[in-house]
């Protein structure tokens, strides 16, 4: 018996469905029947990319946001990859723009209106801080996008009730309290772990672009060498005689620091602060005051790099990343609220997709 009545359910829940599916048809193709001959050619040319309830999304709309996008793919795909990797671009923005008009029926349907003080008012600071108050050449610009006063004047509209209803139904439900975010921190105590970090200067020289030729004094035979490398290994010597890293990178370094005695700053192994990865086994073992040998590299320099200071890997406290951690929270918190917000909307609308 229970079985039969759930049967019953769905049948009923998929008849009220169709019904509605085909009320909102009926009414589209009679929105379609009602406009002028031409305004109704160019509908049906645009092509319909999407319905939600009552209003049409064409596929017009869809290449015009997804245009730049695709000239990006046209340039490292071609064949099958390029189509399914085009096609994937459409169908996000085609989501994107459902959920753009389901939050916008929403607010309408609420009974909300943005008035025409703000959308003027949002043109004239336009006008005057984009175009220096010449709304002429606000217009002229607006007629070369192929768009007009009245479209940009919704596009605003649109745009603020969007904001407007993101920030009343996501931004404004989530708070974070002192116990999520050492929560947080404690069950990702991995993502502050501060690599071991080197404070160093460099002496950097480029190699001679041509060899010069020299008479091997024990052999007797002419040999090549690189004048600059004989100046690499000097400046070493004078390293290892007493001169100071600093005065010698001042005099010799055609690095872009070498005002500041080579100075670099703090480096690490990897991440954002990550030192040449080349550079990196020369200087891991090395102390405070210690510097490397003339380390040739395969992009056609030489460097000397000296050592400063140390600092050993260690989790950074939680006062130090308190901020960042509430700002990863409120995101995450956001975009599960948004996503509840948008799939109940979605619930409540009719909505077919042609793509």
């Amino acid at each position: 018996m229970g079985l039969y009545l759930e049967e019953v359910a769905v049948v009923r829940r998929l008849s009220r469905f169709c019904r509605h599916a085909a009320v909102h048809l009926c009414v589209w193709a009679g929105a379609i029947a009602l406009l002028a001959p031409p305004a109704r050619a160019q509908m049906l040319a645009d092509g319909i990319a999407a319905l939600v309830n009552d209003k049409v999304i064409t596929f017009v709309q869809i290449n015009e946001e997804v245009g730049e996008t695709e000239k990006l793919l046209r340039q490292n795909y071609t064949g099958e990859d390029l189509f399914e990797r085009v096609k994937e671009a459409k169908l996000n923005v085609l989501r994107a723009l459902i959920e753009r008009e389901l939050i916008i029926q929403d607010f309408k349907k609420s009974g909300g209106f943005i008035p025409d003080t703000y959308t003027n008012e949002r043109i004239g600071d336009i006008i005057r801080t984009q175009y220096g108050g010449d709304r002429v050449a606000f217009v002229k610009t607006l007629y070369e996008r192929g768009t007009t006063m009245q479209k940009f004047k919704d596009e605003l509209q649109d745009n603020a009730i969007v904001g407007y209803m993101r920030n009343r139904n996501v931004i404004q439900t989530v708070l974070v309290s002192p116990y999520q975010i050492e929560e947080y921190y404690q069950q990702n105590l991995r993502l502050f772990v501060q690599d071991e970090q080197l404070k160093v200067s460099t002496i950097v020289l480029r190699k001679a672009l041509f060899n010069s030729t020299r008479t091997d004094p024990k052999t007797g035979k002419t040999v090549e060498y690189d004048p600059q490398q004989e100046i690499a290994q000097e400046i070493l010597y004078k390293l290892d005689t007493g001169s100071t890293f600093a005065d010698l990178a001042k005099n010799y370094s055609e690095g872009s620091n070498k005002d500041e005695g080579g100075y670099l700053g703090w480096v690490t192994q990897n991440g954002r602060l990550a030192i040449r990865a080349d550079l990196w086994p020369y200087i891991a073992k090395l102390q405070p005051g210690q510097h490397t040998d003339v380390i040739p590299t395969s992009d056609g320099y030489y460097y000397i790099i000296e050592v400063d200071d140390r600092k050993k890997a260690q989790i950074v406290p939680l006062d130090d990343v308190r901020s960042q951690i509430e700002q990863q929270v409120i995101s995450e918190q956001s975009e599960l609220r948004q996503q509840a917000w948008l799939d109940s909307l979605r619930a409540k609308a009719f909505i077919k997709m042609f793509l």
